[in-house]
Protein backbone atom coordinates (compact mmCIF):
# COMPACT_ATOMS: atom_id res chain seq x y z
CA UNK A 1 0.00 0.00 0.00
CA UNK A 2 1.46 3.57 -0.83
CA UNK A 3 1.33 6.00 2.01
CA UNK A 4 0.13 9.38 0.66
CA UNK A 5 -1.35 12.95 1.92
CA UNK A 6 -3.73 14.50 -0.38
CA UNK A 7 -6.04 17.58 -0.21
CA UNK A 8 -9.91 17.14 0.22
CA UNK A 9 -11.98 18.65 -2.30
CA UNK A 10 -13.35 21.05 0.45
CA UNK A 11 -9.39 21.65 1.08
CA UNK A 12 -9.05 22.76 -2.80
CA UNK A 13 -11.74 24.80 -2.19
CA UNK A 14 -10.58 27.05 0.51
CA UNK A 15 -7.57 26.99 -1.50
CA UNK A 16 -9.19 28.66 -4.51
CA UNK A 17 -11.10 30.88 -2.74
CA UNK A 18 -7.97 32.07 -0.36
CA UNK A 19 -6.32 32.86 -3.34
CA UNK A 20 -8.93 35.30 -5.24
CA UNK A 21 -9.62 36.93 -1.91
CA UNK A 22 -6.28 36.98 -0.62
CA UNK A 23 -7.50 36.03 2.69
CA UNK A 24 -5.36 33.34 4.59
CA UNK A 25 -5.97 29.88 5.86
CA UNK A 26 -5.42 28.77 9.45
CA UNK A 27 -4.78 25.21 10.29
CA UNK A 28 -5.02 25.32 14.48
CA UNK A 29 -5.68 21.03 14.68
CA UNK A 30 -4.81 17.80 14.16
CA UNK A 31 -6.29 13.98 14.14
CA UNK A 32 -4.82 10.42 14.24
CA UNK A 33 -7.03 7.69 14.24
CA UNK A 34 -7.03 3.29 13.69
CA UNK A 35 -8.78 2.97 11.07
CA UNK A 36 -11.48 0.79 12.63
CA UNK A 37 -8.87 -1.57 12.65
CA UNK A 38 -7.83 -1.52 8.99
CA UNK A 39 -5.70 0.02 6.54
CA UNK A 40 -7.24 3.34 4.86
CA UNK A 41 -6.57 4.78 1.83
CA UNK A 42 -7.77 8.85 1.64
CA UNK A 43 -10.35 9.93 -0.13
CA UNK A 44 -10.83 13.70 -1.34
CA UNK A 45 -14.31 13.48 -0.07
CA UNK A 46 -13.54 12.93 3.05
CA UNK A 47 -15.02 14.67 5.94
CA UNK A 48 -13.88 12.56 8.70
CA UNK A 49 -11.82 9.86 9.41
CA UNK A 50 -12.52 6.34 9.72
CA UNK A 51 -12.24 6.43 13.77
CA UNK A 52 -10.65 9.28 15.07
CA UNK A 53 -8.70 8.35 18.27
CA UNK A 54 -6.83 11.56 19.24
CA UNK A 55 -7.10 15.05 18.21
CA UNK A 56 -5.31 18.11 19.50
CA UNK A 57 -4.01 21.65 18.74
CA UNK A 58 -1.11 21.91 15.96
CA UNK A 59 2.29 22.06 17.50
CA UNK A 60 3.37 23.78 14.40
CA UNK A 61 2.61 24.64 10.23
CA UNK A 62 5.95 25.66 9.05
CA UNK A 63 7.83 25.89 5.52
CA UNK A 64 10.35 24.16 4.20
CA UNK A 65 13.62 26.40 3.79
CA UNK A 66 14.03 24.86 0.33
CA UNK A 67 10.67 25.08 -1.42
CA UNK A 68 8.32 27.39 -0.10
CA UNK A 69 5.29 25.88 -1.69
CA UNK A 70 5.76 22.85 0.66
CA UNK A 71 4.37 23.29 4.37
CA UNK A 72 4.08 20.76 7.39
CA UNK A 73 1.57 20.26 9.88
CA UNK A 74 2.96 18.86 13.33
CA UNK A 75 0.92 16.55 15.63
CA UNK A 76 2.32 16.31 19.16
CA UNK A 77 1.17 13.09 20.89
CA UNK A 78 1.92 12.55 24.39
CA UNK A 79 3.47 9.44 26.07
CA UNK A 80 0.33 9.50 28.21
CA UNK A 81 -1.96 9.18 25.24
CA UNK A 82 -2.20 5.39 23.48
CA UNK A 83 -2.93 2.10 23.43
CA UNK A 84 -4.21 2.52 19.74
CA UNK A 85 -2.58 1.54 16.09
CA UNK A 86 -2.05 4.60 14.00
CA UNK A 87 -3.08 4.50 10.65
CA UNK A 88 -4.35 7.75 9.68
CA UNK A 89 -4.09 11.55 10.25
CA UNK A 90 -6.08 14.75 9.23
CA UNK A 91 -5.29 18.28 9.34
CA UNK A 92 -8.37 20.88 10.20
CA UNK A 93 -8.81 24.73 8.92
CA UNK A 94 -10.31 26.85 11.41
CA UNK A 95 -13.82 26.19 10.07
CA UNK A 96 -13.32 22.72 11.94
CA UNK A 97 -13.30 20.84 8.44
CA UNK A 98 -10.87 18.50 6.66
CA UNK A 99 -7.94 20.21 4.79
CA UNK A 100 -5.55 17.59 4.16
CA UNK A 101 -5.96 13.61 4.86
CA UNK A 102 -3.44 10.84 4.79
CA UNK A 103 -2.75 7.45 5.73
CA UNK A 104 0.18 5.84 7.79
CA UNK A 105 1.98 3.17 8.27
CA UNK A 106 0.46 1.11 11.13
CA UNK A 107 2.48 2.31 14.23
CA UNK A 108 1.04 1.14 17.98
CA UNK A 109 0.97 3.90 20.46
CA UNK A 110 2.02 2.66 24.09
CA UNK A 111 1.10 4.32 26.95
CA UNK A 112 3.18 5.63 29.50
CA UNK A 113 1.88 2.55 31.95
CA UNK A 114 3.00 -0.01 28.90
CA UNK A 115 6.85 1.71 29.08
CA UNK A 116 6.43 4.59 26.92
CA UNK A 117 8.88 7.50 28.08
CA UNK A 118 8.32 9.70 25.17
CA UNK A 119 5.99 11.64 23.11
CA UNK A 120 5.09 10.51 19.62
CA UNK A 121 5.80 13.00 16.91
CA UNK A 122 3.26 12.88 13.61
CA UNK A 123 4.23 15.02 10.77
CA UNK A 124 2.01 15.92 7.59
CA UNK A 125 3.38 16.98 4.63
CA UNK A 126 1.27 18.88 1.84
CA UNK A 127 1.88 21.40 -0.84
CA UNK A 128 0.56 24.70 -1.98
CA UNK A 129 1.07 26.47 -4.79
CA UNK A 130 0.52 29.96 -3.04
CA UNK A 131 2.88 30.25 0.05
CA UNK A 132 0.87 33.28 1.24
CA UNK A 133 -2.71 31.61 1.68
CA UNK A 134 -1.27 29.61 4.34
CA UNK A 135 -0.59 30.67 7.89
CA UNK A 136 2.72 29.92 9.78
CA UNK A 137 2.04 29.21 13.37
CA UNK A 138 3.71 28.07 16.77
CA UNK A 139 1.09 28.12 19.61
CA UNK A 140 3.67 28.76 22.67
CA UNK A 141 0.73 27.47 24.66
CA UNK A 142 0.71 24.22 23.06
CA UNK A 143 4.24 23.95 21.34
CA UNK A 144 6.29 21.00 22.26
CA UNK A 145 10.01 20.50 21.19
CA UNK A 146 10.84 17.85 19.34
CA UNK A 147 14.59 15.89 20.08
CA UNK A 148 15.18 16.37 16.23
CA UNK A 149 14.58 20.19 16.01
CA UNK A 150 16.23 20.58 19.87
CA UNK A 151 19.57 18.64 18.26
CA UNK A 152 19.06 20.48 14.93
CA UNK A 153 18.04 24.30 16.27
CA UNK A 154 18.93 24.61 20.13
CA UNK A 155 22.79 25.09 20.01
CA UNK A 156 24.66 27.86 22.35
CA UNK A 157 25.52 29.34 18.68
CA UNK A 158 22.00 30.09 17.92
CA UNK A 159 20.83 30.98 21.92
CA UNK A 160 23.96 33.35 22.76
CA UNK A 161 25.80 34.30 19.76
CA UNK A 162 28.56 36.73 19.67
CA UNK A 163 31.77 37.08 22.43
CA UNK A 164 35.19 36.24 22.36
CA UNK A 165 37.45 33.63 23.84
CA UNK A 166 37.49 34.63 27.71
CA UNK A 167 34.68 37.10 27.79
CA UNK A 168 31.41 36.08 29.97
CA UNK A 169 27.89 36.48 29.77
CA UNK A 170 26.43 38.55 32.17
CA UNK A 171 23.06 39.99 33.06
CA UNK A 172 22.62 44.22 32.38
CA UNK A 173 19.35 44.54 33.93
CA UNK A 174 16.90 42.59 35.88
CA UNK A 175 15.06 42.21 32.60
CA UNK A 176 14.60 38.49 31.08
CA UNK A 177 17.00 38.22 28.61
CA UNK A 178 19.06 41.40 28.68
CA UNK A 179 22.60 40.14 28.70
CA UNK A 180 25.51 40.86 27.40
CA UNK A 181 29.40 39.57 26.98
CA UNK A 182 31.94 41.14 28.76
CA UNK A 183 35.30 40.43 29.97
CA UNK A 184 35.48 38.69 33.46
CA UNK A 185 37.49 41.63 34.93
CA UNK A 186 35.11 44.51 34.47
CA UNK A 187 32.97 44.60 37.35
CA UNK A 188 30.18 47.02 37.60
CA UNK A 189 28.49 46.13 41.19
CA UNK A 190 25.80 48.47 42.59
CA UNK A 191 23.77 47.15 46.24
CA UNK A 192 21.95 49.53 47.86
CA UNK A 193 22.20 49.52 51.50
CA UNK A 194 19.13 49.74 53.57
CA UNK A 195 19.25 50.95 57.49
CA UNK A 196 17.10 51.23 60.50
CA UNK A 197 17.80 53.25 63.62
CA UNK A 198 16.70 52.84 66.97
CA UNK A 199 16.71 53.85 70.72
CA UNK A 200 17.52 50.73 73.47
CA UNK A 201 15.88 50.79 76.42
CA UNK A 202 17.38 50.60 80.01
CA UNK A 203 18.79 46.98 80.13
CA UNK A 204 17.67 45.85 76.51
CA UNK A 205 19.58 43.40 75.04
CA UNK A 206 17.20 42.06 72.17
CA UNK A 207 16.22 44.24 69.22
CA UNK A 208 13.86 42.94 66.65
CA UNK A 209 14.23 44.26 63.19
CA UNK A 210 11.43 46.48 60.95
CA UNK A 211 13.33 47.01 58.10
CA UNK A 212 16.36 44.82 57.95
CA UNK A 213 17.06 41.49 58.13
CA UNK A 214 20.33 39.84 60.23
CA UNK A 215 22.11 38.70 57.13
CA UNK A 216 24.54 40.66 56.09
CA UNK A 217 24.09 43.34 59.05
CA UNK A 218 26.38 46.16 59.94
CA UNK A 219 25.63 47.16 63.86
CA UNK A 220 26.46 50.74 65.56
CA UNK A 221 25.88 51.53 68.66
CA UNK A 222 26.31 55.45 68.73
CA UNK A 223 28.31 55.54 65.65
CA UNK A 224 30.84 52.82 66.74
CA UNK A 225 30.42 49.51 64.90
CA UNK A 226 30.33 46.23 67.32
CA UNK A 227 31.15 42.88 65.42
CA UNK A 228 29.04 39.63 65.48
CA UNK A 229 30.10 37.16 67.90
CA UNK A 230 29.64 35.90 71.57
CA UNK A 231 31.54 38.68 73.05
CA UNK A 232 30.16 40.93 75.85
CA UNK A 233 30.81 43.95 73.11
CA UNK A 234 29.33 42.28 70.24
CA UNK A 235 26.26 41.05 69.27
CA UNK A 236 24.86 37.06 67.44
CA UNK A 237 21.36 37.17 64.87
CA UNK A 238 18.66 35.04 66.20
CA UNK A 239 19.32 31.15 64.83
CA UNK A 240 15.89 31.56 63.93
CA UNK A 241 13.78 34.91 63.64
CA UNK A 242 16.12 36.63 61.03
CA UNK A 243 14.71 40.15 61.93
CA UNK A 244 15.89 39.60 65.68
CA UNK A 245 19.44 40.13 67.18
CA UNK A 246 21.04 40.16 70.50
CA UNK A 247 23.38 42.31 72.17
CA UNK A 248 26.07 41.23 74.42
CA UNK A 249 25.43 43.48 76.95
CA UNK A 250 22.87 46.03 77.53
CA UNK A 251 23.67 50.24 77.17
CA UNK A 252 22.52 53.46 78.77
CA UNK A 253 18.89 54.21 78.32
CA UNK A 254 18.71 56.34 75.05
CA UNK A 255 21.36 55.12 72.91
CA UNK A 256 21.42 54.85 69.19
CA UNK A 257 21.36 51.73 67.70
CA UNK A 258 22.07 51.58 63.62
CA UNK A 259 21.42 48.71 61.79
CA UNK A 260 23.09 48.81 58.12
CA UNK A 261 22.29 45.93 55.51
CA UNK A 262 24.42 45.30 52.38
CA UNK A 263 27.07 48.07 53.64
CA UNK A 264 29.97 48.10 51.78
CA UNK A 265 32.29 47.72 54.82
CA UNK A 266 30.63 44.58 55.19
CA UNK A 267 32.36 43.04 52.32
CA UNK A 268 35.59 44.88 53.03
CA UNK A 269 38.20 45.10 55.67
CA UNK A 270 36.18 46.74 58.35
CA UNK A 271 38.46 50.20 59.91
CA UNK A 272 40.94 50.25 62.57
CA UNK A 273 41.45 46.53 62.39
CA UNK A 274 43.91 45.37 65.26
CA UNK A 275 46.52 43.50 62.52
CA UNK A 276 46.74 47.17 60.71
CA UNK A 277 48.59 48.75 63.67
CA UNK A 278 46.40 52.26 62.53
CA UNK A 279 47.51 51.97 59.06
CA UNK A 280 43.76 52.07 57.99
CA UNK A 281 43.28 55.23 59.78
CA UNK A 282 41.29 57.59 56.86
CA UNK A 283 43.05 60.80 57.69
CA UNK A 284 46.52 60.93 59.88
CA UNK A 285 47.02 64.06 60.53
CA UNK A 286 43.51 64.31 62.11
CA UNK A 287 43.75 61.65 64.23
CA UNK A 288 47.38 63.32 65.35
CA UNK A 289 45.25 66.24 66.18
CA UNK A 290 42.80 63.88 68.18
CA UNK A 291 45.73 62.57 69.87
CA UNK A 292 48.00 65.69 70.55
CA UNK A 293 50.60 63.70 69.55
CA UNK A 294 53.43 64.64 67.00
CA UNK A 295 54.00 62.88 63.53
CA UNK A 296 57.53 61.39 62.81
CA UNK A 297 58.39 64.23 61.13
CA UNK A 298 57.53 66.79 63.25
CA UNK A 299 59.46 65.23 66.08
CA UNK A 300 62.27 64.89 63.91
CA UNK A 301 62.35 68.67 63.38
CA UNK A 302 62.01 69.17 66.90
CA UNK A 303 65.21 67.25 67.32
CA UNK A 304 67.67 64.76 65.04
CA UNK A 305 69.02 61.65 66.07
CA UNK A 306 71.83 62.25 68.03
CA UNK A 307 71.08 65.51 69.38
CA UNK A 308 71.72 66.52 72.98
CA UNK A 309 69.66 68.92 75.15
CA UNK A 310 69.73 69.18 79.03
CA UNK A 311 66.20 69.00 80.89
CA UNK A 312 65.27 70.40 83.94
CA UNK A 313 63.45 66.86 84.94
CA UNK A 314 64.89 63.84 86.37
CA UNK A 315 63.57 61.39 83.22
CA UNK A 316 64.51 61.81 80.14
CA UNK A 317 61.17 63.06 77.47
CA UNK A 318 59.29 61.18 74.94
CA UNK A 319 62.08 60.43 72.15
CA UNK A 320 65.05 61.01 74.34
CA UNK A 321 67.32 58.87 75.96
CA UNK A 322 69.79 59.99 78.94
CA UNK A 323 73.41 60.15 78.01
CA UNK A 324 74.43 58.07 80.58
CA UNK A 325 76.96 55.17 78.53
CA UNK A 326 74.14 52.82 78.62
CA UNK A 327 74.42 50.20 76.06
CA UNK A 328 71.06 49.87 74.03
CA UNK A 329 69.54 47.84 71.21
CA UNK A 330 70.74 48.82 67.62
CA UNK A 331 67.43 47.14 66.67
CA UNK A 332 65.29 49.54 68.54
CA UNK A 333 66.89 52.63 68.07
CA UNK A 334 68.53 51.92 64.52
CA UNK A 335 68.36 55.40 63.21
CA UNK A 336 70.39 56.73 66.54
CA UNK A 337 72.74 53.61 65.81
CA UNK A 338 73.00 55.06 62.03
CA UNK A 339 73.81 58.50 63.46
CA UNK A 340 76.59 58.05 66.32
CA UNK A 341 77.81 54.52 65.59
CA UNK A 342 80.34 52.88 68.02
CA UNK A 343 81.83 56.12 68.90
CA UNK A 344 80.89 55.94 72.71
CA UNK A 345 81.10 52.38 72.63
CA UNK A 346 80.51 48.78 71.14
CA UNK A 347 77.70 47.48 73.55
CA UNK A 348 77.97 43.87 72.67
CA UNK A 349 79.72 43.98 69.43
CA UNK A 350 76.55 42.69 68.39
CA UNK A 351 73.47 43.44 69.21
CA UNK A 352 73.99 46.97 71.74
CA UNK A 353 76.14 49.80 70.86
CA UNK A 354 76.48 52.62 74.34
CA UNK A 355 75.35 56.09 74.39
CA UNK A 356 77.83 58.99 75.53
CA UNK A 357 77.98 59.57 79.48
CA UNK A 358 77.87 63.02 80.00
CA UNK A 359 76.67 62.42 83.69
CA UNK A 360 78.94 65.24 86.18
CA UNK A 361 80.78 66.45 82.88
CA UNK A 362 81.15 69.50 81.13
CA UNK A 363 80.91 70.15 77.38
CA UNK A 364 83.50 71.36 75.34
CA UNK A 365 82.83 72.75 71.40
CA UNK A 366 84.72 69.88 69.12
CA UNK A 367 87.30 71.46 67.91
CA UNK A 368 87.10 70.50 64.20
CA UNK A 369 90.15 71.91 62.82
CA UNK A 370 90.68 74.93 64.24
CA UNK A 371 93.61 74.35 66.64
CA UNK A 372 92.86 75.83 69.87
CA UNK A 373 92.33 72.35 71.22
CA UNK A 374 94.10 70.23 68.77
CA UNK A 375 94.47 66.54 68.84
CA UNK A 376 91.16 65.77 69.47
CA UNK A 377 88.29 63.42 68.18
CA UNK A 378 84.84 63.54 67.98
CA UNK A 379 83.57 62.27 71.15
CA UNK A 380 86.82 62.12 73.13
CA UNK A 381 87.01 62.44 76.81
CA UNK A 382 89.96 65.10 78.34
CA UNK A 383 91.29 65.34 81.95
CA UNK A 384 90.44 67.77 83.77
CA UNK A 385 93.36 70.14 84.50
CA UNK A 386 94.30 73.49 87.01
CA UNK A 387 96.08 77.01 86.42
CA UNK A 388 98.80 78.00 88.89
CA UNK A 389 98.60 81.99 87.92
CA UNK A 390 102.03 83.86 88.67
CA UNK A 391 100.68 88.15 88.67
CA UNK A 392 104.92 88.30 88.07
CA UNK A 393 105.31 86.35 84.76
CA UNK A 394 102.61 88.46 82.59
CA UNK A 395 100.25 90.85 82.54
CA UNK A 396 97.07 88.53 81.12
CA UNK A 397 97.68 86.89 84.48
CA UNK A 398 98.73 83.56 82.05
CA UNK A 399 99.56 80.45 84.11
CA UNK A 400 100.90 77.08 84.06
CA UNK A 401 98.39 74.06 83.25
CA UNK A 402 98.79 71.24 85.72
CA UNK A 403 96.46 68.18 84.85
CA UNK A 404 94.81 67.25 88.55
CA UNK A 405 94.92 63.48 87.53
CA UNK A 406 99.05 63.67 87.61
CA UNK A 407 99.53 65.09 90.56
CA UNK A 408 100.83 62.95 93.57
CA UNK A 409 99.12 63.95 96.38
CA UNK A 410 96.82 66.67 97.92
CA UNK A 411 97.92 69.77 98.42
CA UNK A 412 96.99 71.03 102.37
CA UNK A 413 94.34 72.62 103.06
CA UNK A 414 94.95 76.42 103.67
CA UNK A 415 92.94 79.40 104.01
CA UNK A 416 93.53 83.12 103.96
CA UNK A 417 95.32 83.00 100.61
CA UNK A 418 94.42 86.36 98.26
CA UNK A 419 91.23 85.44 99.52
CA UNK A 420 90.61 81.85 97.64
CA UNK A 421 88.32 79.53 99.60
CA UNK A 422 90.15 77.00 101.75
CA UNK A 423 88.12 74.08 100.47
CA UNK A 424 89.43 74.94 96.95
CA UNK A 425 92.73 74.13 97.76
CA UNK A 426 91.85 70.32 98.89
CA UNK A 427 90.22 69.43 95.77
CA UNK A 428 93.45 70.58 93.66
CA UNK A 429 96.12 68.29 92.77
CA UNK A 430 99.98 69.66 92.61
CA UNK A 431 102.98 67.93 91.26
CA UNK A 432 105.40 67.91 93.73
CA UNK A 433 107.95 69.35 91.65
CA UNK A 434 105.66 72.07 91.13
CA UNK A 435 105.48 72.60 94.85
CA UNK A 436 108.98 72.34 96.04
CA UNK A 437 110.00 74.97 92.71
CA UNK A 438 108.10 77.21 93.77
CA UNK A 439 107.35 77.22 97.36
CA UNK A 440 104.17 77.83 99.60
CA UNK A 441 101.52 79.19 98.40
CA UNK A 442 101.26 82.71 99.45
CA UNK A 443 99.94 86.37 99.39
CA UNK A 444 101.30 88.00 96.17
CA UNK A 445 103.14 84.44 94.31
CA UNK A 446 101.01 81.83 93.09
CA UNK A 447 97.62 81.50 93.28
CA UNK A 448 95.12 78.81 91.84
CA UNK A 449 92.70 79.94 88.68
CA UNK A 450 89.23 79.20 88.75
CA UNK A 451 89.40 75.49 87.94
CA UNK A 452 85.54 74.89 88.42
CA UNK A 453 82.72 77.80 87.45
CA UNK A 454 79.05 77.75 89.26
CA UNK A 455 77.25 75.46 87.89
CA UNK A 456 73.96 74.13 88.09
CA UNK A 457 73.60 70.25 87.29
CA UNK A 458 70.89 68.97 84.87
CA UNK A 459 70.21 65.74 83.21
CA UNK A 460 71.99 65.47 79.31
CA UNK A 461 69.65 63.64 77.25
CA UNK A 462 70.31 62.47 73.44
CA UNK A 463 67.59 62.12 70.82
CA UNK A 464 66.96 58.73 69.38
Amino acid sequence: MDFKTIHTEYGLERLAAAEASGATINLPQMAVGDGNGAPVEPSSDQQSLVRERYRAAVNRVYQDPADNTRFTAELVIPASEGGFTLREVAVFDDQGSIFVVGNLPETYKPVDTEGAFADTVVRVEFVCSNASVITLQVDPNVAVATQAWISNNVKAGSIIPGGTTGQTLRKTSNADGDIEWADPTDANITVDTISEQQLLSDSQTIVDLAVTTTYGLAVYIEGLRINQGSGADEWQPDPVIETRLTLGQSYTEGSRILCVQNEPAGSAPAPLERSKNLSDVLSKPTARTNLDVHSKAESNAAGQPGDIKYTARSSAPTGWLKANGAAVSRTAYAELFAAIGTVYGEGDGFNTFNLPDLRGEFVRGWDDGRGVDAGRIMGSWQKGSVALLDPTSSSNGAGSLINTDDNAALMTQRSGYDGVDASLYSEVHRANDVASSNGPLTSGGWTIGATRPRNVALLACIKY
